[in-house]
């Protein structure tokens, strides 16, 4: 192996790079032109990949980190709210942090074409930790959700450029094993999030969910700091224009493009997050200050669009991407997808907590057990996907495993054992970890390797979208829900002043629900419920549609997505 100490553009050096394997052998760490496919070269074994595990040691403590986030502020978002006073503003917590990533989530896989993927991953970590290290000192609520935008901005990039780093690096016959075990990482980061999320907060304070996460984040960034390396493609594309200008590097970059789908998702991710706040008046879908909101996304992302079809630097996301059925059935479902997911996880820990009446902490272990089944499913598929006519089988099985566990918690009561919730929420789990990696590989392996940097992150991009909607649009279904049946259970019994209070109140702390008695308890309690129920049809209604989006898609699947296996 010989060792390729030439300089990167502006007289940066780094040792090795994957590019410099010899005999000519694409190792997988380097993108290939749209005219070579993977099958039509040699693959190297691993043993001779430069620092792999040391490199997947720094990509999977990200990973780890992403599921952990993710789990642990479902489990402890509602009981930040209560110690602020301000449960209409808890799901930002969660939301923020979507918002950002979501919208810095796609431009991970152009920036790190353009700008190398070392870069672009040291960026990612420092932002995440530095968020965490924010919200582990918020001083106000305000201030936590401004600090969980930060950490999204860092967040986006996490799950992201591990895929793509893995794409580049591991070769096409073994990247299925690779993606399960990235599976098994994101599962158990999961588990441990939702299962020591209320432990945490009720025992040494919810601030140490996020200052624990510190250590782990500087860890992974020093790992990849120095062992993960740029793609072949971008050292033999620097290397060619050494002499360029930093403008003409900065030209490459689609900034323009970048700020309006930054603004276009921010604004519409912000209208939906406003909605499903609750008032004395019920939800205020149609006020005008927030159809401002609505509107003003709907401008700036057809202006994203058009500026995509006619920028001069590299789309952010390529027209070829969208464009055809068979991208609009993969995108589409993984949008619904991403809905029914978030909106099923955050749901649970609010039915726990008010409706059956558990504690954070019992909550949380109630979401930790079947969230063991969320890798065994991503461990089904990454073994089962080194077949790729078996790529459709297992999406169609892991959406209809995910619809199933989504009509089966319109079963549950408030006297349902624990053995039998447990039982029931185990298809949803399963469902997804099938489902998610299934539809993530059915639409970047139809594209070739110098592609599917910007394919994983439009894909990401996607399913984002539809789990932020899920985050805000369950939360704004139960409120309407809550407000329209507690007005209607109400009515006899109390004036239309006090049943706005009560409302006013709940949207508040939730913990008013204890200083309620005899009906009055019951009828709150049961407004959630159904609420709750409500969410889940819906949820249910969009795995069916995805369902039939994936039976549709087998017939459009590309003649080249074949060349990948």
């Amino acid at each position: 192996m010989t060792i390729d100490t030439r300089p990167l553009i502006y007289g940066e050096e780094v040792a090795s790079t994957y590019s410099s394997i010899e005999s000519n052998v694409q190792s997988g760490y380097g993108q290939q032109s749209t005219e070579t496919h993977d099958d039509d070269v040699e693959e190297v074994p691993l043993s001779q990949i430069p620092n792999l595990f040391l490199i997947q040691l720094s990509l999977f403590s990200n990973v780890f980190l992403a599921g952990f986030d993710g789990t642990i502020t479902a489990s402890t978002y509602q009981l930040i709210g209560n110690e602020f006073n301000h449960v209409s503003v808890a799901s930002w917590i969660t939301t923020a942090y979507l918002v950002t990533s979501t919208a810095f989530q796609p431009l991970y896989g152009s920036f790190s074409d353009v700008l190398g993927r070392r870069k672009c991953l040291f960026f990612a970590n420092v932002i995440f930790a530095v968020g965490c290290l924010a919200c582990a000192i918020a001083p106000k609520i305000f201030v936590l959700v401004a600090a969980r935008a930060l950490c999204g901005i860092g967040g986006g990039g996490l799950v992201t450029l591990s895929t793509v780093i893995n794409s580049d690096l591991v070769p096409p016959s073994r990247r299925g094993i690779f993606q399960a075990f990235q599976n098994l990482i994101l599962g158990f980061g999961s588990i441990i999030g939702a299962a020591s999320g209320g432990w945490i907060s009720t025992k040494i304070g919810w601030r140490w969910c996020f200052l624990l996460q510190v250590p782990i984040s500087l860890f992974g960034t020093a790992v990849g700091y120095f062992y993960v390396k740029n793609q072949k493609e971008y050292e033999l594309t620097r290397l060619s224009k050494k002499s360029d200008s930093f403008y003409s590097v900065l030209s490459e970059i689609d900034i323009l493009g970048a700020l309006l789908l930054v603004v276009g998702l921010t604004t519409q991710l912000l209208y939906i997050t406003f909605v499903s706040s609750i008032t004395s008046g019920g939800i205020l879908w149609l006020k005008p200050s927030y159809l401002f909101l609505l509107l003003t996304s709907i401008g700036v992302l057809l202006l994203f669009a058009y500026n995509e079809e006619h920028t001069k630097a590299r789309p952010i996301i390529p027209r070829k991407l969208v464009q055809g059925n068979y991208s609009f059935c993969i995108l589409s479902l993984a949008i619904l997808i991403g809905f029914a997911s978030f909106a099923y996880l955050f749901t649970l820990p609010l039915y726990f907590q008010i409706v059956v009446g558990d504690t954070p902490s019992i909550a949380g272990l109630k979401l930790a057990i079947p969230s063991f089944c969320t890798p065994i499913g991503g461990l089904i598929t990454g073994v089962g996907m080194s077949k790729s006519d078996c790529l459709p089988t297992l999406l169609k099985s892991g959406i209809l495993l995910m619809a199933l566990g989504n009509g089966l918690f319109t079963l549950l009561r408030e006297s349902t054992p624990n053995w039998l919730t447990t039982v029931f929420l185990l298809p949803n789990n399963i469902g997804q970890g099938m489902a998610f990696p299934a539809s993530l590989f059915s639409f970047i392996f139809a594209y070739s390797r110098s592609d599917q940097a910007t394919a994983t992150s439009a894909l990401y991009l996607f399913r984002a979208v539809g789990s932020v909607w899920g985050v805000a649009g369950s939360s704004s279904i139960i409120q309407y829900f809550v407000s329209k049946r507690l007005r209607l259970s109400l009515k006899d019994k109390l004036s239309e002043e006090q049943i706005n209070k009560i409302l006013i109140k709940l949207s508040k702390n939730t913990q008013y629900i204890e200083e309620l008695k005899g009906e009055i308890r019951d009828a709150v309690v049961g407004s959630y419920a159904y609420g709750a129920q409500k969410t889940h049809i819906i949820s249910t209604l969009f795995c069916v549609i995805s369902l039939i989006l994936a039976f549709i898609s087998v017939k459009y699947k590309p003649n080249t997505f074949k060349k990948f296996h």
